[in-house]
């Protein structure tokens, strides 16, 4: 007779036995004392400290200090274990020895060797997980990384207490959030930290975790899918982190099957969250300890560039001549620059890079001692204009394009040769109106072979001549004054000292728009002639 078969698919369970019921084997670890039992076993000599333990000796060092380096045979003496019965004086039983004492310190010597070795292997690796565990490598301080794994093993000292552990690990996630590494553990040997990391992928315990839930493996054996990183019957995960910034794992492990509260989770999230803190502040010290270095520096170069700045000492009797420069940041990449050269010329600059900041201040630097040697020369603007262009455009990487005005004046005759490159505008203002310099579009370093318009007129007298950057006469959407506005402010001062009209303009700027130039380097320069 036929049997009717059922259409799904019957799974057969078997009951687990008594076997796989008891505490799962565990790997073999280090223990110092009963490697002493051992030896003594296999010597006949038995390891006995003076006044401490064989690799501990006791002192008054803290105890985050390293422990002072004493010969061996000043911390530990041999005792010969044979039997002493009828013996007068313990030095009568190394005839009964199982090797000679010397052979005896022989191997206790290289046993020493090796377990001050393992000690400072795991102390290594403690401060180099605790390390990583901020994700600065090493740039943070030895000390700091010291506190901070003291931090972490009190932490989950603590939490174990609260929820009755064993055993708990941090896990914290890489840069590519697809692996997960023990950065910090209690309740188990420290060389676990030298594992490997484990993929994030698969570990569905870990990515119900970081998802914000805490999973209870009350029986680990009996959910293995779940993959509990350690073989412990019983296992307790929590996120470290938040669903949308997560940054790891908080594993607690215990040595029998068991369940968990309400309030185990609690103290376990408590513990989590005081974890994170203590890294994040780790990382932020870091942090201001590098920008108070770097704002130290930045100020420092910031009074070099504006020492390079030209005071108001008067060039000529019968020339005024003043201006500004204002760096929107610490560092900017505006400067003007005067003087008067050996062939009794005034010669002067004024400067801007694309760039702003640190970047900006390398191209006006490097823009402004271009212009400076120059001063001798008697190349005409246009020429200086295409030098600077030159050794700009061969700078290979950053932007080096930057806006430039050069000028010269002969004083007796008024004769005043100019060139202008970039965004730039110059005019002359004088008692019946004011025309606008014509210059170069181009930008220096925007190609190499840019032609450069020198022009030629007569400064007369009571006139003058005023060099703005872009930002200053860039019109209210760039927080600076419109044409006219600018024009009609000067014109209105004409008859002041050029100092006042220079100041008066910059005075006027941050009544414009405070928000848009923030960071916005501006530069403005008058020159008059006044007879």
């Amino acid at each position: 007779m036929a049997r009717n078969l059922p259409s799904h698919l019957k799974l057969h369970v078997e009951p687990p036995s008594s076997e796989s019921q008891s505490q799962p084997p565990r790997q073999q670890t280090f223990d110092l004392k009963s490697m002493m039992r051992s030896f003594a076993n296999a010597t006949g000599w038995l390891p006995t400290p003076c006044g401490g333990t064989p690799h501990h000796p006791a002192s008054d060092h803290h105890e985050d200090e390293e422990p002072p380096q004493m010969p061996l045979r000043q911390r530990v003496k041999l005792v010969s274990t044979a039997p002493m019965d009828g013996m007068l004086d313990a030095s009568e039983s190394t005839a009964n020895a199982a090797t000679s004492e010397e052979a005896a310190w022989e191997l206790l010597q290289q046993i020493d060797s090796l377990v001050q070795g393992l000690n400072q292997a795991e102390k290594t690796i403690q401060r180099q997980e605790a390390q990583l565990a901020t994700a600065l490598g090493v740039s943070i301080r030895k000390d700091e990384s010291e506190v901070l794994a003291g931090r972490l093993r009190e932490s989950l000292h603590r939490a174990s207490e609260l929820t009755g552990s064993d055993a708990a690990a941090v896990y914290l996630l890489d840069d590519s959030t697809s692996e997960l590494k023990m950065r910090s553990c209690w309740g188990m040997p420290t060389t676990a930290l030298a594992k490997p990391p484990r993929p994030l992928r698969g570990s569905l315990a870990d990515l119900e975790a970081l998802m914000g839930n805490a999973v209870l493996l009350e029986n680990t054996e009996l959910a293995p899918e779940w993959g509990c990183p350690e073989e412990y019957p019983a296992a307790l995960c929590v996120p470290i982190g938040s669903p949308t910034m997560p940054h790891g794992t908080l594993w607690f492990w215990s040595d029998q099957v068991r369940d968990f509260s309400s309030s185990d989770i609690d103290a376990a999230k408590a513990a989590a969250d005081k974890m994170l803190v203590d890294i994040e502040r780790s990382v932020l010290a870091d942090e201001v300890l590098r920008t108070r270095s770097l704002n130290r520096q930045m100020e420092s170069a910031s009074l070099v560039q504006s020492s390079r700045l030209p005071n108001s000492q008067r060039l000529h009797e019968d020339y005024e001549i003043g201006g500004w420069t204002f760096q929107g940041q610490s560092l900017g990449g505006n400067f003007h620059t005067w003087t008067v050269n050996k062939h009794r010329k005034i010669c002067a600059a004024l400067g801007a890079a694309a760039t702003a900041g640190a970047a900006g201040a390398l191209v006006a630097t490097s823009i402004q001692t271009v212009v400076e040697t120059c001063w001798n020369s008697n190349h005409k603007p246009s020429q200086i204009l295409r030098k600077a262009n030159d050794i700009l455009w061969d700078a290979e990487d950053g932007d080096w394009r930057s806006a430039l005005c050069y000028l010269q004046v002969h004083p007796e005759s008024g004769s005043t040769q100019l060139a202008i490159a970039g965004n730039l505008q110059g005019f002359v203002i004088g008692q019946r109106g004011f025309r606008m310099l014509s210059g170069t579009p181009s930008m220096l370093a925007a190609q190499p072979d840019t032609s450069f318009e020198n022009q030629q007129f007569d400064l007369e007298v009571g006139e003058l001549l005023m060099i703005a950057s872009a930002d200053v006469v860039g019109g209210f959407l760039r927080g600076g004054f419109s044409q006219d506005a600018l024009l009609d402010i000067v014109r209105n001062m004409q008859d002041d000292a050029v100092e006042d009209i220079a100041d008066h303009v910059a005075r006027m700027l941050p009544m414009l728009n405070a928000e848009t130039q923030a960071e916005i380097d501006r530069s403005l320069m008058i020159v008059r002639r006044r007879f």
